[in-house]
């Protein structure tokens, strides 16, 4: 009979236990999103294991535009010449081996080795050498002020257990469960439809609060919402921002939108072509649009307003675009662009823009719509012609063009001279339109070796003030949010900044 009792107390206690667990721990998180993770192969697929929590890196970029120790326990700049990183103590990768300077290195070394992201990213003569049990220390030819970015960059660094990597060969499915990252969670399954991860219960940044979750691969965006509405999906990202009045109609479902990102959709003036030749008709151009009501009209908020071609948040950010018709309208006149009716006309010719957007932005069809509207209140007319590669569009041999616009991040993981070199330089692929400015072109060449914070944030400055008052080029209509639907559970969910879509500290959250 007394061991009758026990047993009846024991289950008692057991039921109890499982009860109060059940209640605390939520469900696995159930993720939605349009693009698949082909493989476990960490040097061309491990990009995806941080924005889903199972990877993370030595840095990590914040929405204030700097660039933190996030595994490393801190990066000094010694001297112009020479960084020293310094790995956080306590850290195991999920498989238990310790992360430690030795560790670091492996995983710099297979990258620079496999990756032209690695290769690309570091300058010809930069050295990485251990220093201590958890010290490594970083020589370069040159000064090298975007190390810190670079560390928070994804597709470059990303830190795995290489000896582990290397043992696999080319069977990437055996790196599933081998739990070769240091992130909150553990990939325990990867197929062609989803990704499923459980809690890493020896993580060294406190306890997840989650059990595990999946992220579930569907391309079609309405298909994605439809699983949150079905309670398929907890959350789905990149919802298109026409889909927002229908969600927000729906009883059960959220569209909500974060933080302000690193990119929106630029506008990039043909200046080697009339009208846009004349550098007048560029800043009539750029004091024509209405950006406050692009953002908030057209795209009810989903957007943020372009102040100036940066996110307002980063410290070189300048508010430089003003919305003043009058004022361009004026600029036309003096640049013999006159009313006659209700089109202007120069030397017999109408005044109108031949713009370009793709398809596989669909959110540009409202823009450029808005765009033609704006612009025809000052006599000016637009054409718009989507086609399939932008990019081959804009360049030599492409379509004729005006105005082409397109999706960009101007800031990558807080580097900033990726971009400019790119879209703005004078060997760059992406100089649609060879703007040539050697003041510019002297800025960006001494952007990339200035370690000085002060004075990096006086060049991107005067690259702003260049862009709009003397010599615009490029510009931006708006600058991009984060944005999910989410269900009830998740309905305080806040899109993460650059990609960050789960944390340790990522769990339901409902609406208050």
């Amino acid at each position: 009979m007394i061991f009758k009792r026990l047993t009846l107390a024991l289950l008692a206690s057991a039921l109890a236990v499982s009860a109060a667990t059940a209640q605390s721990d939520p469900a696995p998180l159930r993720i939605v999103t349009s693009f698949d993770i082909g493989t476990m192969n960490p040097a061309v697929d491990g990009f995806w294991m941080q924005e889903f929590g199972v990877a993370e890196l030595l840095m990590k970029f914040y929405p204030d535009g700097t660039n933190q120790p996030w595994l490393l326990e801190s990066l000094e700049n010694k001297d112009a010449l020479t960084w020293v990183a310094t790995v956080r103590d306590g850290i195991t990768f999920q498989n238990g081996k310790v992360l430690d300077a030795d560790a670091v290195l492996a995983v710099i070394k297979r990258q620079m080795a496999v990756s032209d992201s690695a290769t690309g990213a570091v300058p010809e003569g930069t050295t990485f050498v251990k220093t201590g049990n958890m010290e490594i220390t970083i020589s370069t030819v040159a000064p090298w002020p975007e190390l810190p970015g670079i560390l928070s960059n994804e597709a470059i660094f990303l830190i795995y257990d290489a000896e582990a990597a290397d043992a696999v060969g080319d069977d990437w499915t055996k790196l599933t469960n081998a739990g070769i990252y240091t992130g909150p969670y553990t990939v325990t399954s990867l197929t062609s439809a989803r990704l499923d991860a459980e809690r890493n219960d020896s993580y060294w940044n406190g306890e997840p609060a989650l059990p595990g979750l999946s992220v579930s691969f569907v391309t079609d965006p309405n298909a994605r919402i439809l699983a949150v509405q079905n309670d398929e999906a907890d959350i789905a990202l990149y919802p298109p921002i026409a889909a927002r009045p229908v969600v927000d109609a729906t009883p059960g479902i959220h569209f909500n939108t974060g933080t302000t990102g690193t990119g929106g959709f630029l506008g990039f003036m043909n200046v080697n072509q009339p009208p846009f030749d004349d550098v007048r008709v560029r800043q009539a151009l750029m004091q024509t649009i209405d950006y406050d009501e692009i953002a908030n009209v057209v795209f009810g908020g989903a957007l943020a307003e372009a102040k100036g071609l940066y996110n307002e948040s980063f410290p070189w950010a300048r508010q430089t675009y003003v919305t003043d018709p009058t004022a361009a309208a004026a600029l036309l006149d003096e640049a013999g662009w006159l009313l006659d009716g209700d089109m202007r006309r120069k030397d017999g010719e109408a005044l109108e823009l031949k713009v370009v957007i793709y398809p596989q932005q669909p959110d540009l069809v409202p823009l450029s719509g808005a765009l033609q509207a704006q612009v025809r209140k000052l006599g000016i007319g637009v054409k718009i012609q989507s086609v399939d590669d932008v990019y081959a569009a804009l360049g030599k041999g492409g379509v004729d063009w005006d105005l082409g616009i397109s999706s960009e991040g101007t800031v990558s993981w807080g580097v900033t001279s990726p971009f400019l070199t790119r879209y703005l330089g004078p060997a760059g692929n992406r100089n649609f339109a060879s703007y040539a400015n050697p003041e510019v072109h002297a800025l960006i060449a001494e952007l990339k070796v200035t370690v000085d914070t002060t004075r990096r944030d006086e060049i991107l400055g005067r690259i702003q003030d260049i862009l709009v008052s003397e010599d615009p080029y490029v510009f931006a209509f708006n600058i991009h949010k984060g944005r999910v639907v989410v269900n009830e559970t998740y309905a305080g969910y806040e899109p993460g900044f650059a990609l960050y879509h789960v944390s340790p500290t990522t769990a339901p959250s409902p609406a208050q």
